[in-house]
């Protein structure tokens, strides 16, 4: 069983907003990754908040199409995952439906890899990796394409209005965002302070 982390976060600001964990995208083989807000929580001010996860992989894929900053993603599919016994999935278009198929252990540990069929067409979905049963990365659907992520969970939080699965401009956050660095912990306290800078401990 993975370690469970957590993150206690304060709003000692004025401002009410969404206290939003992303990660650092995986490397991967396929360019034009897309980001999405992982976790997300409303917050007034002097809220208290927590947020727990493990390190548990998932497979992702959505039908939606013409993604772009600021679009909200609901998956359509999430299949568990692991880095060593069960890193490997295909993705298929069976009749006139995309599914996941055949879990499998594939190339090397750590990475995840999506085998996607002849059949699937391009641009048609998305695919790509989450952990605790919630996105983090999609990338373009492709006939015939492997995609190969290698994840290095790096986690940063940001205070704006973001949801869940919604896609973020990572260029436009990440000046006014704070990387959580646990530091050989599971647990760490975050504050955002009156002139909403960040505190951590």
């Amino acid at each position: 069983m993975s370690d469970t982390y957590t993150l206690s976060v304060f709003n000692d600001s004025t401002q009410t907003g969404h206290f939003c964990i992303y990660q650092a995208p995986p490397d991967t083989n396929i360019g034009n990754i897309i980001t999405l807000a992982w976790l997300a929580k409303p917050a007034h001010p002097s809220t208290l908040l927590e947020f727990e996860w493990e390190l548990d992989y998932d497979f992702v894929w959505t039908k939606q199409t013409n993604l772009r900053a600021g679009s909200i993603v609901n998956t359509s599919q999430a299949w568990s995952a692991n880095l060593s016994t069960q890193n490997q999935i295909d993705f298929d278009l069976q009749g006139d439906a995309y599914t996941f198929l055949n879990a499998s252990q594939g190339g090397y540990e750590g990475n995840l890899y999506i085998n996607q069929s002849q059949r699937v067409q391009t641009k048609e979905a998305y695919v790509g990796i989450g952990m605790s049963g919630k996105g983090t990365f999609l990338v373009e659907s492709q006939p015939n394409m492997k995609v190969v992520m290698t994840p290095k969970p790096t986690y940063w939080l940001v205070f704006s209005n973001y949801q869940e699965g919604q896609i973020l401009d990572t260029s436009s956050v990440t000046d006014t965002a704070c990387q959580l660095e646990f530091k050989g912990t599971t647990y760490m306290e975050t504050i955002l302070k009156a002139d909403d800078t960040w505190d951590s401990q």
